[in-house]
């Protein structure tokens, strides 16, 4: 009989490590990486109305510019191949805005932050995973000029999502590589939508096996 009590008492103790070595996702996740997000200056939203330099007209030029960044998640995984994600981004650049009346340059800071929320499938292939994602949420925008542009509008909020994936690489039970993430960022500022993409590479912290 004792030798029976010890044999299920090894088993019960043995159970829960067994099972989380046989685990290969973790129930909390945190992610942290860089981003290179390709995105519109929304020079059309910023100038506005009767925006002005020196009495001279202002009429900022549109065009795709890069930001350089850093994107975090925190990511709860209620099963094992869907998981919900918060992602917050925030990516900046210095690229001059310029007045397509008279070719002025003006110098700016512009910084975009989006914060998200979705569901994302993993498809949990062994070391590596790869997953697709939809998110949804709002981007923030704040443009600083040097020079003083009478009414610039140097802020704005807008609706704004993410549809894409990426691959994650297993290293150890409570760290993974993302080689890779890949997002479409479609915004919609002044009411009109604008064609976004964005990329990132990172770590991701496993917290709690399931």
């Amino acid at each position: 009989m004792t030798k029976w009590l010890l044999l299920l008492l090894a088993v019960l103790v043995s159970a829960p490590a067994a099972l989380a070595q046989s685990s290969d996702y973790s129930r909390y996740e945190f992610y942290g990486g860089y981003a290179y997000q390709r995105a519109n200056n929304n020079a059309r939203d910023i100038s506005g109305n009767g925006t002005t330099f020196n009495g001279t007209q202002v009429i900022l030029g549109s065009r795709d510019q890069a930001y350089n960044g850093f994107t975090a998640e925190f990511n709860q995984n209620p099963w094992r191949h869907v998981g919900l994600v918060t992602s917050f981004t925030g990516v900046y650049d210095r690229t001059p805005y310029v007045n397509t009346v008279n070719g002025t340059s003006f110098s700016a800071k512009a910084q975009r932050y989006d914060l998200l929320f979705g569901p994302r499938y993993n498809f949990r292939l062994g070391k590596i995973n790869p997953f697709v994602e939809g998110m949804a949420g709002f981007e923030h925008m704040r443009v600083s000029f040097s020079q003083n542009i009478t009414n610039a509008v140097r802020a704005d909020t807008a609706f704004a999502m993410a549809l894409g994936g990426g691959v994650d690489v297993h290293v150890s039970d409570h760290f993974d590589i993302r080689a890779i993430q890949a997002d479409y960022v479609p915004t919609f500022f002044n009411s009109t939508h604008q064609n976004n993409y964005r990329v990132g590479a990172g770590v991701k912290i496993k917290f709690v096996d399931p």
